[in-house]
């Protein structure tokens, strides 16, 4: 395994790949019969949060999902999972333990998430075809959420709407921006690089710019 080791970084340029190449930790545990399987059931939040910190990771001076846990991005994410159920969840958790010497994906340092996740990409080495589309349907619905819930901007795109999903503008205030991005925290648009709506103030020296074009 330790040549196959990724940083969570390079698990981010790699995670859409196809084939890839990974053996396993040991022999492991069977599938399930961890010790960690007998007690209580996992913590629903903390392997939400902790499968979006792998996809994308925070390292010093590198803000990523887990710099977001103060503005409760994972609350966030959890709230259109229903379609993965405790036990995909348990499942997920417990899959890890037949390659990383019994170690449930919860106890895996964050390089070794990543490597359990790529894993799960690949698919080969996972002989039980039920088991692998479960893991493989927590992966794929939770980092199409993850990625959803991040890169629109969150938690700065949050605002108050009506019953029919249409912003709710202060009574006079027509220059409102609905999604905007300020310099207060790091979001997904500052990391992918995407411009936000421009500002009233923007907007006003773009045309003054134009005017003074058209009339050449």
């Amino acid at each position: 395994m330790s040549k196959s080791k990724v940083s969570r970084r390079e698990f981010l340029k790699r995670s859409g790949a196809g084939s890839i190449a990974i053996t396993s930790i040991g022999s492991g545990l069977a599938y399930g019969r961890s010790e960690s399987h007998q007690a209580s059931r996992l913590d629903r939040h903390a392997m939400i949060a902790s499968i979006g910190d792998t996809l994308i990771p925070t390292d010093p001076g590198d803000p990523g999902y887990k710099s977001l846990e103060q503005h409760k991005i994972t609350e966030e994410v959890m709230k259109k999972l229903d379609g993965i159920s405790d036990d995909d969840l348990e499942a997920f958790n417990q899959g890890s333990t037949e390659f990383f010497e019994g170690r449930t994906f919860l106890q895996l340092a964050p390089s070794h998430r990543a490597d359990y996740l790529l894993l799960i990409i690949d698919g080969s080495k996972i002989s039980d075809k039920n088991r692998l589309k479960v893991l493989q349907k927590v992966y794929r619905q939770t980092r199409t959420r993850v990625f959803t819930v991040f890169y629109q901007n969150y938690p700065e795109n949050v605002i108050p709407r009506d019953q029919a999903g249409v912003p709710i503008l202060k009574q006079r205030d027509k220059h409102q921006i609905t999604n905007p991005n300020t310099n207060d925290l790091v979001t997904g648009w500052d990391i992918s690089g995407f411009r936000a709506q421009m500002t009233w103030q923007e907007e006003e020296e773009c045309r003054t710019k134009f005017q003074k074009l058209w009339r050449r």
